[in-house]
């Protein structure tokens, strides 16, 4: 269409007047007309009253500059009008740009001015009746059944955010160029305000209860448009539902600042399932039904388009915040809602976490994701930004609660003291929140994020899979009892419900996993991050160096026990992932490992020591796979120096937890301890070390660890042995097929799991008991003096004997068991190893006392044992070295039983003074107990401290420093032992006729 201009003179048409144009331009844009029509035309509606008006007022019936707003208003006002006004407006605005351009052709400067101004007068009424309406839609008539002006603006949004890679189309047309940017950018905070309320609404809505699987590309983008206009951003976090005050009947705070507030929809959406508010598409379904049957490359193929999409989602919100942060108007509101979430979701920290309660895992591994994006700048300088972390947030911040938090090695008594203690002191001077910078803020509340997020996903995948495992054995065990014949329409309906089961728990592992394990990227950020709590932790001690202080710093017993939890935690996940640690440096959490495992007036939980132990068994090169894990325990002085030194504390201080299942826990962490062990030990310089620690606490902790590791030994191996005689017993029930079938199917079941709760527990106890055998076997043959020491010697030489009589004596045969390999039973090796030693410690007997504890032992010993355990090591081609040995040592034993014997026929009836209360043996070294003032035997009371640091007879505080040496009877005791010495020389003197003396004198 030609650009409305004045004609020629050559022209035959009258030349318009400048009026005449601009009215044209005017009624083209708002589609109004002035004059009655011939015909009536919907689309260009007559404004009857207003022409009337202007009739009044003597002016033209032109639609001009002056007259456009009236125009404007009189024909949003029409009843009924098609489109609705916001829509209208919109076409308006795409109309007013088509003709200024077309304006562009007018030959004449001054009428090209006067149009360009007119249009774009309109275009300023146009975008502020559109603020207007969008705000406000009932300013004007709407139609029925019109959509809200928020929804079509949104329409304009998604589409404009339409990418050609998206999975669906966008829901409708784009808006006309420019009318977006014009509409939010080119206004005060007031006027885009009111807006935004709705759109937002909206927006989140967009998304609520969409997955991984769904389009949330497309509002993620909006959402970044958005927050780019700085008003917009402004609008956002003044928004009612910025943080949710409302309160929902049945959902706590935690469940509502995800359902309700505007970011919450975004962080739900996750491969992670929600029961509670599921997402659709379903995730485990689409992606892991039947993954069983599927090839490994279809599951990798999911595995990668979940990554790809949750990366994309924890990109863009990062994005988002990160703009909020960097707007002055914005920041502080972005950490109130980060506080807030927090805040309302402590709950997550618990063991059972109420899912009305508390936000969706799903929501706070994508906000551990995002926070540790934010993380990124600092993690990369972490060296010269760890500085700028201040402990002292913790206590005095405003917004996330720490102070009630299990501290370290602080009670909560004693933290609040500490705090109102700092607090007095710097009073003049109080920190408050503004005193912190953002990477102080940033880091404790990635810390807190990443413990209710990403540690309790990891956590809840736990227990998803042992309750995987235990249906998945339910399930077999019920399919077996069928195939035997047992079938039962009750049996049948719990296969059923079984596979049901297994199918849902093991899609919903594999949702854990692809957005957790599967993800390299986020492992490694959190990594990093662990890696500066743990500089910045060790810098509160005084930097990585031994011995630690003896005092520990208020400020590193203060901080929350969950930041080197959730460290330990992590490293143990990631070193069971293959390649997740590769090129990542381990070295400042092998030297914190080594300081504090064995610090127990550093670090209070014995479980947090115990993880550092695995996290470090885990790094073993035969178990990581990587080769530079060699090096880490081979190349660092304070490894060298106090690795060895700390897991024989650590051995003997786990003896205590403090918790109901001590007794069983204690096995599962020496197990990992002596695996450890065993890899040092063929390090020499970490040998050397054991060796040098052995001689330095030859009566101190390393008595301790030799006393545990025999207790350990015997219980382990008596368990053990118990349980092959249930499984022979049980194996023996089966064979019987006749009585077997015979047996109701319940009670076939219930002998079943027995006779697999035997298996597992047979198999771990055995397991251990060979590792504690081999440990005394390789550090016997150069460490043998503490095991001679008088306190300890006939303590090993009766576990020796022990082991001797189950795997030699007359009892042996009936320890046959099928397949006796998968219970880790292994008989042949473990006599070889006791045998071996018995002559190790044989070898270092420079006093000759083994072989009198050895015959003293009245429960084992015998020398048919010892003749028939010979001929079972020929029989299995041990060293005939070490069976020569051990045949002299038998000889040995022999010889000192009859010592022993003679000695007691020359002592007669003994004093009751002078037998120690507790073994009722003869005293040799008597000590007085200082709170019971009984008096005992000091290699048996030190053997019972060893154990158990209290008086058996009263059972107050004692240590072996509080024995007081009885010396007036140990005297006495001396004199009686050489009076009964003396008679009997005298007897055999009178028997044999020879002179008084002459027995001496020979001698």
């Amino acid at each position: 269409m030609a650009s409305p201009s004045a004609p020629s003179p050559s022209s035959s048409r009258p030349q318009r007047s400048p009026d005449e144009v601009e009215d044209i331009i005017l009624r083209k844009i708002l589609l109004v007309s002035l004059a009655a029509p011939s015909a009536p035309n919907p689309a260009v509606p007559y404004l009857e009253l207003t022409a009337a008006e202007l009739l009044s007022e003597s002016r033209p019936l032109l639609a001009l500059r002056d007259a456009a707003e009236r125009l404007l208003i009189d024909r949003l006002s029409l009843p009924d009008a098609s489109p609705p006004p916001f829509a209208f407006l919109a076409a308006a605005f795409g109309r007013a740009a088509d003709e200024a351009r077309k304006i562009s052709t007018i030959r004449d400067p001054a009428l090209q001015a006067r149009l360009r101004a007119s249009i774009a007068h309109v275009r300023g009424l146009i975008l502020s009746y559109a603020r207007i309406v969008a705000g406000n839609p009932d300013t004007f008539p709407t139609p029925p059944n019109a959509p809200h002006p928020a929804a079509e603006l949104l329409v304009f949004l998604l589409a404009e955010a339409a990418d050609p890679l998206d999975s669906a189309p966008a829901p409708g047309a784009p808006p006309p160029p420019g009318f977006l940017d014009e509409l939010f950018g080119n206004a005060d905070y007031d006027a885009v305000e009111p807006v935004m309320g709705e759109l937002y609404e909206r927006l989140r809505q967009s998304v609520d209860k969409v997955s991984a699987l769904g389009d949330f590309q497309r509002p993620l983008r909006v959402l970044k448009r958005l927050v780019g206009i700085p008003n917009c951003a402004k609008a956002l976090v003044q928004h009612p539902k910025w943080i949710p005050k409302n309160q929902i009947m049945l959902i706590g705070e935690g469940r509502t600042m995800e359902i309700c507030s505007l970011l919450g929809a975004f962080f739900h959406v996750s491969a992670i399932p929600d029961r509670e508010f599921a997402s659709q598409p379903d995730v485990g379904q689409q992606c892991f039904s039947d993954a069983s049957t599927r090839r490994p490359a279809d599951l990798l193929s999911s595995f990668a388009a979940i990554q790809n999409v949750m990366n994309s989602l924890q990109d863009g919100l990062r994005d988002v915040l990160l703009v909020l942060l960097k707007n002055s108007d914005t920041r502080e509101k972005v950490l109130e809602y980060l506080a807030a979430v927090i805040n309302t979701n402590a709950g997550r920290s618990g063991m059972r976490v109420d899912p009305l309660k508390c936000a969706s895992s799903g929501m706070f591994v994508n906000l551990s994701a995002v926070m540790l994006r934010l993380c990124e700048p600092f993690l990369d300088k972490m060296e010269s930004m760890k500085g700028k972390i201040d402990v002292k947030y913790l206590f005095c911040n405003r917004r996330v609660d720490f102070k009630s938090l299990t501290a370290v090695n602080a009670s909560s008594e004693e933290v609040s003291s500490w705090i109102e203690s700092w607090s007095q002191d710097n009073a003049s001077g109080k920190a408050n929140k503004e005193n912190f910078s953002f990477i102080c803020e940033c880091f404790f509340m990635t810390a807190r994020v990443l413990n209710l997020g990403v540690m309790k996903a990891v956590a809840d995948l736990k227990h998803i899979s042992q309750e995987l495992a235990r249906c998945e054995d339910d399930l077999e065990a019920n399919k077996a009892i069928r195939d035997q014949g047992g079938s039962s329409p009750q049996l049948e309906q719990d296969i059923t419900r079984l596979e049901k089961i297994v199918a849902a728990l093991s899609q919903e592992q594999f949702c854990y996993e692809s957005q957790i394990l599967r993800d390299s990227s986020f492992l490694q950020r959190a990594l990093s991050f662990y890696r500066l709590m743990i500089l910045w932790s060790v810098d509160l001690v005084g930097g990585f160096k031994m011995p630690l202080p003896s005092e520990c710093p208020m400020e590193f017993s203060c901080i929350p026990e969950h930041f080197l939890d959730d460290a330990m935690d992590l490293l143990a996940l990631t070193s069971r992932i293959p390649k997740a640690l590769e090129g990542f440096p381990l070295d400042n959490f092998l030297n914190f490992n080594i300081m504090f495992m064995a610090s127990s007036s550093y670090i209070k939980n014995p479980y947090l020591k115990a993880k550092m132990v695995e996290v470090l068994k885990s790094w073993m090169p035969q178990r990581s796979g990587l080769k530079s894990t060699a090096s880490l325990f081979e190349g660092h002085q304070l490894c060298l120096d106090y690795l060895v030194k700390n897991l024989l504390k650590l051995y003997v201080d786990i003896e205590f937890t403090g918790s109901h299942t001590q007794f069983f826990d204690k096995f599962n962490i020496r197990h990992n301890i002596a695996e450890l062990l065993e890899y040092l030990w063929d390090v020499p310089s970490h040998r050397n070390a054991w060796r040098q620690m052995a001689k330095e606490e030859e009566k101190g902790v390393y008595l301790n660890f030799l006393n545990f590791l025999i207790n350990d030994s015997i219980y382990l191996l008596d368990e053990s042995l118990k349980r092959i005689l249930e499984l022979k017993e049980i194996e023996a029930e089966m064979a019987n097929t006749v009585a077997w079938d015979s047996r109701p199917a319940q009670e076939r079941e219930e002998r079943l799991r027995a006779f697999h709760q035997s298996e597992n527990i047979a198999r771990f106890d055995m397991k251990l008991a060979n590792e504690d055998v081999g440990m005394l076997a390789f550090t016997s043959e150069q460490i043998p003096a503490p095991l001679l020491l008088p306190e300890m010697v006939e303590r090993v030489a009766s576990m020796l004997n022990y082991f001797l009589l189950q795997l030699a004596g007359p009892q042996r045969k009936s320890l046959t068991v099928k397949d006796p390999e998968k219970y880790e039973f292994k008989p042949k090796q473990l006599l070889k190893q006791i045998a071996t030693i018995y002559v190790h410690i044989a070898r270092g007997d420079k006093e000759a006392v083994f072989p009198a504890a050895i015959s003293k032992d009245g429960r084992s010993y015998s020398e048919q044992l010892f003749a028939s355990a010979t001929n079972i090591l020929w029989k299995i081609g041990v060293d005939p070295q070490i069976i020569q040995e051990f045949m002299q040592l038998a000889g040995k034993a022999k010889a000192a039983a009859a010592e022993a014997m003679d000695a007691e026929a020359i002592l007669g009836d003994i004093p009751d003074e002078f037998l120690d209360p507790i073994q009722y043996t003869l005293m040799n070294d008597p000590v007085i107990l200082p709170s019971s003032r009984v008096t005992v035997d000091r290699p048996v009371i030190v053997r019972h401290l060893l154990s158990d640091s209290t008086d058996p007879f009263n059972r107050s505080q004692l240590t072996q420093d509080m024995l007081i040496p009885d010396t007036d009877l140990k005297l006495r005791i001396e004199e009686f032992v050489r009076s009964q010495q003396s008679r009997k020389r005298r007897a055999v003197d009178t028997e044999t006729g020879e002179p008084d003396g002459a027995a001496d004198m020979v001698e």
